[in-house]
């Protein structure tokens, strides 16, 4: 009788020990398989991707977004302004310039071939990219560089463009920041 209950006592413990083995490996499956979702997530992520529309977006439509936000603005700020008594617009602070619009991104890349770039090296005048931005998607990584001519009207009508470089960060789907 005895070595009968030990062998279904034995029995039992194997078993358990089988279902014990089961449990940790689809465990283990389980978290891998989550860990793998958000590497690839945060990774891509990481690396610029646009998850709305599913691609990469070219360095054309990012310089496109980028100038597309500075002409919508009714003022720019400026570095390099003219001096506020040679300014038609006598709002001029000798900073903000209420500047005259480009007809659209064509227009301006047109008159200024050379005008825009995407990470064209060397400094730029934006703070450093956080990693939590990157990886939720807040910040491409990617710096626009755009060498804007602002026009304006000078104290007697004329038309005047003065350039100011804008430094700008993306998020992944083109939104300036």
């Amino acid at each position: 009788m005895e070595l009968l209950y030990t062998g279904i006592k034995y029995e039992s413990l194997t078993s358990l020990a089988k279902n014990s083995e089961s449990h940790i490996l689809k465990s283990f499956f389980f978290v891998g398989g989550v860990l793998l979702i958000l590497f690839g997530y945060f990774g891509l992520n990481y690396s610029g991707f646009c998850f709305a529309e599913m691609r990469y977006l070219s360095k054309e439509e990012k310089i496109r977004a980028v100038f597309d936000y500075l002409n919508s603005r009714d003022t720019l700020p400026l570095d390099n302004a003219p001096d506020p008594k040679h300014v038609k617009d006598k709002s001029f602070d000798g900073y903000n310039l209420a500047h005259i619009k480009y007809k659209s991104f064509d227009e301006h890349i047109a008159l200024y071939p050379e005008c825009c770039s995407v990470n064209p090296g060397g400094g730029y005048e934006v703070p450093p990219v956080n990693f939590l931005d990157r990886i939720f998607g807040y910040d491409s990584g990617d710096v626009v560089v755009i060498n804007f001519q602002v026009r304006y009207l000078d104290e007697n009508g004329s038309l005047k463009t003065v350039e100011n470089r804008f430094d700008s960060y993306l998020q992944n789907c083109g939104k300036p920041q």
